[in-house]
């Protein structure tokens, strides 16, 4: 009788990560342009930080960035080609989006400052993203699995890259844009009538802006959207001049040509707005008890918030309020699948711009002194809009829901509507008749 032996069947292994060597093309073309890219960050948070920012404000940023750029050159030949290319990917797209605002703005006024660094790391930027690419291509079957395991792998990996491109690259680079975005020059006042004026903000910081005296009595500070300055908010002090009444409008710290570091949430912005209100009341024709605001967008926002902060701020029209900082958007939004998202995004807000986020303003709602006329256009401020209202109970906020308007647009959209509104709750708040 002959004793057959069954030899087991031997295991698919996988073979070891396909890592590149410290010296690979590969890992010298990513250590290059990471460099390239980090010495622009270096250069934007300190040699050329912008007028009126801190040496200090950035510190903590540019030591997050260092620690990553390093952590990046160590981890990428130590890995497989997949996370070597993503991790290019993502630091390659973050150096273009950071130089591209750069780019942008040697195309409107010119290169300076940290304009040159910006290019290069654009140059970079895409050096890594193409890394990404080739990378992905020539190591394309390495590993040692079958045809079919391979495909089951790629199917489970698309997807899970996608989550990770839509919760990470995007909200950084959005971040990035909400910090970085360049200057526009200014131009001339929108008539002979209004005077350029500056003043200081309550950190020290110069604020420039625009003044008209007031005609029946009552001041208005117009306050632009956040990435804009000044000239987005000139149609509704022409309004508000055509109605009397006296209007400041001023660049936000790093718009315009006002010093600060830029922040498109308004961190920071409650201190120029103390400034502004300074500066009103050292003016003789102004009566400091009917001082208002209208703000568009994150100035309204911060205007919202300043109506239960200041017992001098007397009336608000708020246009397009929503969201200021993480806490507003779980309030508004709910918490949900974008709330990963959101939490990217404002952290990387806080860790580039070195500020701090703004009050709640559910919370503000709560302590409202001053009356407040909200426009809510479209479905998502109608949200803020309720939670807003129901959180200020009986205190003096109105909530006037356009559907059809889009954001901060009711002054073009339904112009005569928006003129009565907008007029008569000044009116009524600041005593004009």
């Amino acid at each position: 009788m002959t004793a057959t032996t069954l030899t087991p069947p031997v295991r698919e292994r996988p073979a070891p990560p396909p890592s590149a060597s410290r010296r690979s093309g590969e890992t010298l073309v990513f250590a290059g342009a990471i460099a390239v890219a980090l010495v622009h960050a270096l250069d934007d948070a300190f040699f050329h930080r912008g007028p009126g920012v801190d040496l200090g404000q950035h510190v903590f940023g540019a030591l997050v960035s260092v620690l990553l750029a390093l952590a990046a050159v160590w981890a990428f030949p130590r890995v497989r080609p997949l996370a070597r290319a993503a991790i290019a990917l993502f630091f390659g797209s973050t150096a273009v989006v950071n130089g591209a605002m750069h780019v942008k703005h040697i195309d409107i006024s010119g290169a300076s400052g940290a304009d040159f660094t910006g290019v290069l790391a654009v140059g970079a930027g895409l050096t890594m993203v193409g890394l990404a690419v080739a990378v992905l291509w020539r190591h394309r079957g390495e590993a040692a699995y079958s045809a079919r395991r391979r495909w089951i792998y790629r199917a489970i990996a698309v997807p899970l890259g996608l989550l990770a491109f839509v919760y990470t690259v995007i909200p950084v680079n959005m971040a990035i844009t909400e910090t970085h975005k360049w200057r526009e020059p200014i131009g001339s006042p929108p008539s002979a009538d209004y005077q350029d004026v500056t003043f200081e903000a309550s950190d020290g910081a110069k604020i420039a802006g625009w003044y008209r005296p007031t005609q029946n009595g009552a001041t208005l500070i117009v306050l632009h959207g956040g990435g804009g300055d000044r000239t987005g908010a000139v149609r509704h002090a022409k309004l508000l001049v055509k109605h009397g009444y006296g209007v400041l409008l001023y660049d936000a710290r790093g718009r315009g040509e006002s010093e600060g570091a830029q922040n498109s949430y308004g961190w920071g912005w409650d201190k120029d707005l103390a400034g502004a209100m300074a500066f009103l009341k050292s003016r003789d024709e102004v009566d400091p008890e009917r001082i208002g605001g209208l703000g568009l967008s994150t100035g309204a926002d911060v205007l919202a918030n300043a109506a239960a902060e200041r017992k001098d701020m007397k009336a608000v029209v708020a246009d397009g309020t929503w969201s200021g900082n993480f806490e507003d958007s779980q309030r508004t939004t709910g918490r949900g699948a974008m709330t990963p998202f959101f939490a990217v995004e404002f952290a990387t807000v806080r860790l580039t711009s070195g500020s701090k986020p703004g009050a709640v303003i559910e919370e503000s709602m709560k302590r409202l002194a001053s009356p407040v006329l909200m426009v809510a256009a479209g479905a998502p401020e109608k949200r803020a809009g309720e939670v807003y209202d129901r959180a200020a109970g009986d205190r003096p906020l109105d909530v006037w829901y356009l559907p059809e308007v889009t954001h901060t647009a009711a002054i073009r959209q339904v112009a005569p509507q928006y003129e009565q509104r907008v007029t008569a709750f000044f009116g009524d708040a600041l005593g004009v008749r």
